[in-house]
């Protein structure tokens, strides 16, 4: 548990111009599992414990694209409990495995043609819900957790030590946590540090647009607004359309030798907008969700 977080923060060396404020991202994939969902899995499962939700014997349940199936799975196995996800074909391959590697039993959502949908994820999320009505069976219901959000308060606080004041924060949204726990503790450290969401464009949940398109940003796009997300802490959404995203992931390893996945593509093509804007003598930060070998057999690295 102790290699779970203290990530490097990266200041990004190519892709900004002279024009651009300085781009910092946090590798969250120097992370155990390669992802930054390890903080939130470890979080959930912990104060499981402390209410009495979750011993030996006890089963943990919970829909999931991958990643935070995949931090569930290690933290279950170092604490000897059973899992059973929720997922989709629609996922990279690679976290399925993950999940499987810790012994963790993995059942499949199809999603049409592989594409991910509003309505693959919500037939995930009613599955899970079904699961969690077994005896001995605990759902963390990661989109409700408070303790989802609890989890990313030490990323916030590493930001702070590492790179002292920021101008701006901005991080895709998928279960809430990682954009509202950071937020949580920028916002109070400094008020005027503005916080930036990101969205697929097709599926524009937060913003309030359509959400039935599809979109091959992994972990975010949801058909709802997760109950945990501090709206109230957003000073802008920016929707990021699929080839956006593709191309950043490839410029961040070609040009920065940063290997991440997709939606950490879409991460950095919004906190590039933002940097223009702002302009030199300013400092954002993103976030490198996980690490790019999840994503090997995605055509982004064909």
């Amino acid at each position: 548990m102790a290699a779970i977080g203290n990530t490097p923060l990266i200041k990004l060396a190519r892709i900004p111009d002279a024009t651009c404020a300085d781009i910092y991202v946090k590798w969250e994939g120097a992370n155990p599992t390669g992802s930054m969902k390890d903080r939130m899995a470890l979080a959930m499962v912990e104060g499981a414990e402390a209410r009495g939700e979750l011993g030996l014997g006890r089963r943990l349940v919970e829909y999931t694209g991958g990643s935070t199936g995949a931090s569930l799975a290690m933290v279950c196995a170092m604490r000897g409990y059973k899992a059973h996800f929720v997922s989709s074909d629609g996922f990279a391959e690679e976290k399925l495995q993950t999940m499987r590697a810790f012994g963790a039993t993995v059942e499949i959502v199809p999603a049409p043609n592989r594409a991910l949908t509003a309505a693959v994820i919500d037939a995930m999320i009613a599955r899970a819900k079904a699961l969690a009505s077994e005896p001995d069976t605990f759902w963390p219901d990661q989109v409700n957790n408070l303790d989802n959000k609890r989890g990313y308060h030490t990323m916030g606080e590493e930001i702070l030590a590492q790179c002292g004041r920021i101008d701006e924060f901005v991080s895709a949204v998928g279960g809430g946590g990682c954009l509202s726990g950071n937020a949580e503790v920028l916002k109070d450290r400094d008020p005027s540090t503005r916080i930036v969401a990101v969205e697929p464009f097709h599926v524009r949940n937060i913003s309030g647009g359509d959400t039935s398109g599809r979109h091959v940003l992994e972990g975010i796009g949801l058909s709802f607004v997760p109950s945990i997300l501090r709206r109230d802490l957003i000073d802008e959404v920016i929707a990021v359309r699929d080839e956006e995203a593709i191309d950043m992931t490839r410029r961040l390893a070609r040009e920065e030798g940063i290997f991440g996945g997709i939606t950490s593509g879409a991460n950095v093509f919004a906190a590039l907008r933002r940097a223009r804007a702002l302009g030199p003598g300013h400092a954002v930060v993103s976030v490198i969700v996980d690490s790019g070998l999840r994503y090997l057999r995605n055509p982004v690295f064909a």
